[in-house]
């Protein structure tokens, strides 16, 4: 290998690496955010799902027949 190849290769390593280097880089933040976007829905569901059941006991107490004939005596 003479001085000219050798002279072309070391800078297209030194370029190719930095790249490889950069990929490496911004492949590491999108997993991290995607684990922070995958907790964050995950609490959200669970948030969701707290106020469904809360919506679940309000519509049987709506619909309670007891509750109801409470609700009349106090109108009277």
């Amino acid at each position: 290998m003479n001085a000219a190849t050798l002279a072309l290769l070391i800078p297209i390593l030194a370029i190719s690496g930095s790249f490889i280097v950069s990929i490496m880089k911004l492949r590491e933040k999108q997993i991290s955010a995607s684990a922070e976007h995958n907790k964050h829905n995950q609490a959200l569901h669970d948030e969701l799902n707290q106020l469904r059941q809360r919506v679940e006991v309000l519509e049987r107490l709506a619909t309670d027949d007891s509750f109801q004939l409470k609700r009349e005596i106090e109108r009277v």
